[in-house]
Order: structure tokens, then sequence, then C-alpha cells
């Protein structure tokens, strides 16, 4: 029987955020941003297991390990995020994981991912080598630009936001992603490599919370939702 990894990338040193501190490591209320996020995707029940991908394993690794039981390992970070992913799927194949097992690879700086969600993910995406991805549609009306003028307005209809987990069996995401890095193609998520393969996959409705915090503004409003959610934090389903 297939089993599901969570793998989070937090090897990135937040650039946007303006601080000396990555922001994985910068504290919401009483825990870091990465604690929060190894708990969101840890309370699944399906979820088999976590690896992080760290910059800095001699500094970091020792407590991350820590944050959750289902944390079974660190691995070392590389330039990229599809960088750090491939090498945590290679750390998950010399671990003896099965080419076939699921991997959901969630950002480490969203904190605000819902058990619901997960399991949407993994009951929607079900045993299709497409795989998935939680998504969430535009309603903004969307505007091309050059030199800071809009230069046309862009159809919406056909048009969704990639959250995370996004969610493929490790066998072909690994092929996907070699693919990529073999012709130095740069990609910004896992469905980006696998589309190129020619996959397509499943786009699963996910949360308006689900949000990647980027800015200061973010932190604010990412406290104040985990301060009102804390005694349920680390329920299972």
């Amino acid at each position: 029987m297939s089993q599901y990894w969570g793998l989070i990338p937090a090897a990135g040193i937040g650039q946007r955020m303006g601080s000396s501190v990555p922001k994985q490591f910068m504290k919401i209320g009483d825990k870091t941003l990465i604690e929060w996020t190894v708990h969101a995707l840890a309370q699944h029940s399906q979820i088999d297991g976590i690896y992080v991908g760290l910059a800095d394993i001699k500094a970091n690794g020792s407590w991350v390990e820590e944050i959750h039981p289902k944390v079974l390992g660190v691995f070392q970070g590389g330039q990229s995020r599809s960088d750090t992913v491939l090498n945590g799927i290679r750390h998950l194949m010399s671990s003896n994981c099965s080419q076939e097992d699921w991997l959901l690879v969630h950002d480490s700086n969203r904190p605000l991912l819902t058990v619901e969600e997960v399991g949407h993910l993994i009951e929607s995406v079900g045993n299709d080598p497409n795989g998935g991805i939680v998504s969430l549609p535009i309603f903004d009306t969307l505007k091309a630009c050059e030199d800071g003028r809009i230069t046309a307005t862009l159809p919406r209809d056909h048009c969704f936001r990639a959250l995370t987990p996004q969610m493929f069996k490790l066998g072909i995401l690994q092929k996907a992603l070699d693919q990529c890095a073999s012709n130095e193609i740069a990609t910004t998520d896992e469905s980006q490599a696998m589309e190129r393969l020619g996959y397509r996959p499943v786009l699963v409705p996910g949360s308006a919370m689900n949000i990647k915090i980027t800015t200061p503004s973010d932190f604010r409003f990412a406290e104040a939702i985990l301060e009102s959610k804390q005694p349920s934090q680390d329920n299972q389903v």
C-alpha cells in the first residue's frame, strides 16, 4: 500500500520580509513559522511522516526534528525550491520509500493549512497518476503591464492560484524535476515540472486562509487566525 509523505522545503532566506532571520524561523505567538506549518501538515492521520529541507542543518536540524513526532528527518536544501524538493526526493528514496508512494510538498510559510484541505487533496487525487494541487480560482481582474502601465486586461475564467500542498507520486515527480534540472529550466512549483512531462494535475479547491506568509502584514494576519484556533491545532482526522 502506498504511503503519504510530507516534504517541506525550508531552505529559503525570505528576502522580501526584510529581516535578518529567515521568515520560517520567525515567531508567530509562541511558535516559529516552521513549527506552525509542520503541525498543520502533520495533523492529518494519513500523513505517515514529514521531511524538512534546511539550508543549515548544523544550526537548525536538531530542534526541527523535535517539532513533531511525524518529523522523521531533515535534509540539505538546495539553491532553489526545485533543487530542495529534488534533494528531498533523493533523501526519501535512500530511506527506502517507494516510487509509488505519494509526496505532499508544502510551503514552509503556509501555516494556515487546514486538515480538511489535506484530506480533500488525498481523496480527490485518489490514485490518479497526474497528481493534484490545492488551488483557488482567481476573482480579481487581471492586468498585463509594461513599464508600470497597463497593456491589456487578461481573461480570468480559466485562471487559478496554485497553493500547496502539491501531491505527486515520488518516482514521477523525481523524473519531472530531473528533466527540468538537466535542461536548466527553472520551475516555481512541482506542478509546472509535471506539466512539462505532459501530466495534467487535478485542481483541488482550497481555503482562502491558506495564504503564503511573505510580508509583515501577512504575519499579523496569520497571528490573529492562529491565536483564534490554537486549542484545536493538533487535532487529527
